[in-house]
């Protein structure tokens, strides 16, 4: 998890104090290292978590021509295929997020749909001044986006930190406030706030000449009806499998979180063929919620490396106070 934060507008370059005050309120994403880089007209935000490329994938990330400058918060799954297929692009780096400019450089905004990951993208492209955006299929990684009182355009992966930019007054919105008291929680295509907006999933925004483009790039495919069971058992234990083994990429140690529950204990099945003594946790909360033994077995079962950590549950009231912080809105569906 890394955290990425912005401005766009006029002559905003003295603004890094802002864009800080931005990054410092999400830093829990990101506690291995910050960058704040950008032009006159656009800066760019960053707390990392370094997961690839430890050494040279710091960021915010330039494109080789020194015009384009990229934050970005996720994992592209099977990036080393995709880099593979740019053999004259002069790489300075192994990351991924090296080969999403290298995307933009061939597709500019079609950059999305070639790209399987989890993800949210700011990329600036000082040529054509206009800041590219964009979100998994999924909605996996969060991104959020306001506008200053000078007409600022502002980015960020938590509210919270585009509250701390001091640029906006949030103020309430009836009709998400009217949800919440309906389901217990704010519609994920709205905030609590009427003037802070979130970027839907498999879509991209294009900011450019103070106006904001918001497209889709991506629907669920169509069903096949012919498809046999034998057929299809087949193609997502494929799909699986290799869906695995992209997301055990990383130059640091990978483990898994594991329940003993049916999802968990596949994903460790599969994982342990790739990676011997694959290291796995699992928590128990005392006799109120305990599935340690089953997670042990799954363990002993694929012989991974198996941490168990006993959680005592936390005084309920100090859990709430935390909770709003994190959360940033009101939320209380238990489901």
């Amino acid at each position: 998890m890394c955290g990425i934060a912005g401005l766009v507008g006029d002559n905003i370059a003295d603004k890094i104090p802002v864009v800080r005050s931005m990054t410092d309120a999400i830093a829990h994403r990101g506690p291995d290292g910050e960058g704040i880089d950008g032009f006159d007209n656009c800066l760019l935000g960053h707390r990392r978590l370094s997961i690839v490329d430890l050494a040279t994938g710091d960021q915010p990330m330039y494109s080789p021509d020194g015009k384009k400058l990229i934050v970005f918060n996720g994992e592209i799954y099977g990036y080393k295929r995709i880099r593979s297929s740019f053999p004259d692009y002069p790489f300075r780096t192994t990351s991924d997020t090296e080969v999403i400019l290298a995307l933009y450089e061939r597709h500019g905004s079609g950059l999305f749909e070639r790209m399987p990951g989890m993800f949210a993208i700011a990329l600036w492209d000082q040529d054509r001044q206009e800041l590219l955006c964009g979100r998994d299929r999924f909605g996996e990684k969060p991104f959020y986006y306001a506008f200053g009182t000078s007409g600022e355009f502002i980015f960020a992966s938590e509210i919270k930190a585009i509250i701390a930019s001091g640029l906006i007054t949030p103020e309430i919105d009836p009709e998400s406030l009217t949800h919440y008291l309906q389901h217990l929680y704010v519609h994920p295509s709205r905030t609590i706030y009427k003037n802070i907006f979130t970027l839907p999933p498999a879509h991209f925004l294009v900011y450019a000449k103070g106006a904001v483009t918001i497209s889709r790039y991506w629907n669920l495919p169509r069903t096949n009806p012919s498809i046999s069971l034998d057929e299809a058992a087949e193609n997502f234990s494929t799909l699986f499998r290799q869906a695995v083994k992209d997301q055990l990429i990383a130059d640091v140690p990978v483990g898994a979180f594991l329940s003993g529950g049916l999802d968990s204990s596949l994903v460790v099945a599969i994982a342990a063929e790739q990676q011997q003594q694959l290291k796995t946790i699992s928590f128990g909360f005392g006799n109120e919620i305990n599935e340690l033994p089953y997670a042990g077995m799954v363990a002993r079962k694929f012989n991974t490396d198996h941490i168990e950590i006993q959680q005592r549950l936390p005084d309920l009231g100090d859990l709430l106070l935390e909770m709003q912080h994190i959360y940033d809105e009101p939320f209380a569906d238990s489901i």
